[in-house]
């Protein structure tokens, strides 16, 4: 009878949830590099004592490296150094010009060295050299150091944050740029939630470490699923696959669907000086142009998302440079050993082709359709677990039915956010050898970008 239970008796049936929640699948570009060697503290107070010494500054053991700013109220520049005091020791002494009321309160702004001890990078007291994250450019500005060509830590957050409006950048910072601080930093980064990695250096030794990284973090055990951007050197040739140092040659080697390696080899950077406050210029190479093609196409939330045909700001790449990479011919044989091809129009940069080094198959090739594979793969798990983890098994057929029906509800879902195209076949089972765990299988066609249009022709008499 219809809407009858036994008396005493509850039974439930495992329903499919009502709703799906898709994860986020914006990504989180984390580059690597350098920025400045001091933390700069801002208006710390001073009290001049009758020994004509002001107190210890509070970083004074780690090194004082300069006096910024020294003011009897905040922000005001009262005093500078070597008229009104000397830093001697890491205090401040006063001059006979200086003031002589004892007990009189300063405030400083002074630079100390940035800790750094290579055995203890997780130690924020020891160093401070390691994995940070920022939403905006000033935090970057006040801990990393100001935009120059000295910190192009600092200048690529800058495009990423202000230029692109990146929602988050992770970065880390090194010391010298040697190839073991990349290899320490990497494993700072190791189970943090970026997805995109991008080393600011055009050594080789190093490419070689990130690609590993990136290689075993995308492992399904894994799950971080990442993709590296690389660059040349100013300079660079296009050369042949068969020279190694070419970017023919480096491209072909990497060979690598998680590896993005960029054709133009420099541009112009603007930036404020930050002494004459007047708009400078500097000449960036491959590695932080790939790292600003990285940061734009992070800027975008579809994991689907294609760079095609899309004109870049933020950097200005050198007309004269048409012969030897932009013209048609260089990049034809650029993107046949898988080179992520740009070219320059009037210094913009528009992109040509935005393909990973991985020339195997179309779908190795395209980056949208890895991004896309690596979210799928990433939100499927986690949308199960959210939903399914801890629930009892008491019908296994029961059971499974609910889950396929839940990941076909999922990928449908996919389908209308523009992520697959179509879904392929969908099952789920139980573990033949553990019974606690439920095997799924899903395929879908991917979306892919028109790229080539080709036709034939015939003329009707």
């Amino acid at each position: 009878m219809p809407g009858y239970t036994l008396p005493g008796t509850t039974l439930t049936e495992v329903t499919q949830p009502s709703s799906i929640n898709i994860t986020s699948s914006q990504r989180v570009p984390c580059f690597i590099g350098i920025a400045s060697d001091y933390v700069t503290v801002e208006y710390e107070a001073v009290t001049r004592s009758s020994t004509g010494l002001a107190d210890s500054l509070a970083y004074s053991s780690q090194g004082i490296y300069t006096i910024v700013q020294v003011g009897s109220q905040r922000g005001l520049n009262d005093y500078t150094e070597g008229t009104h005091f000397d830093l001697t020791n890491d205090q401040i002494v006063w001059t006979s010009s200086g003031i002589v009321t004892v007990g009189a309160t300063y405030y400083v702004t002074y630079q100390y060295d940035r800790p750094y001890d290579a055995d203890n990078l997780t130690d924020t007291d020891l160093n401070d050299y390691r994995y940070k994250e920022f939403t905006n450019f000033e935090d970057v500005v006040a801990d990393l150091g100001v935009d120059d060509p000295d910190h192009p830590l600092v200048m690529i957050c800058k495009v990423a944050l202000n230029y692109f409006n990146v929602p988050k950048v992770a970065t880390v910072q090194v010391k010298t740029g040697s190839t073991s601080e990349y290899g320490a930093a990497l494993n700072l980064i190791k189970y943090r939630d970026v997805q995109t990695v991008v080393p600011l250096t055009t050594s080789s030794a190093v490419r070689t470490l990130v690609v590993s990284h990136v290689t075993e973090r995308s492992l399904p055990d894994n799950k971080r699923y990442r993709m590296a951007w690389f660059g040349a050197a100013t300079g660079t040739d296009v050369g042949s696959e068969s020279d190694s140092s070419s970017l023919r040659g480096i491209a072909n080697a990497l060979s690598n669907e998680l590896c993005v390696f960029v054709n133009a080899t420099r541009a112009t950077y603007y930036y404020n000086d930050s002494i004459t406050k007047e708009e400078s210029t500097t000449t960036v190479d491959g590695s932080f142009i790939a790292a600003v093609l990285a940061a734009y196409r992070d800027s975008f939330v579809s994991p689907s998302t294609t760079l095609l045909n899309r004109t870049v700001a933020g950097i200005e790449l050198f007309d004269e440079d048409y012969d030897d990479y932009y013209s048609e011919y260089q990049l034809t044989l650029c993107g046949g050993s898988g080179v992520f091809l740009v070219e320059s129009l009037s210094g913009v940069i528009r992109v040509v082709d935005d393909i990973t080094t991985d020339t195997s198959t179309i779908e190795k090739n395209n980056i949208n359709i890895i991004t896309a594979k690596h979210y799928i793969a990433k939100d499927v798990i986690a949308q199960l677990d959210r939903t399914f983890k801890g629930r009892l098994i008491l019908d296994s057929a029961s059971y499974t039915n609910t889950i396929s029906a839940y990941l076909n509800a999922i990928f449908t879902a996919y389908k209308r956010a523009g992520v697959i195209e179509s879904i392929g076949t969908i099952t789920a089972s139980v573990n033949d050898n553990r019974r606690d765990t439920i095997d799924i299988f899903y395929s879908y066609y991917a979306v892919y970008t028109h790229k080539y249009t080709e036709g034939t022709y015939a003329l009707v008499v």
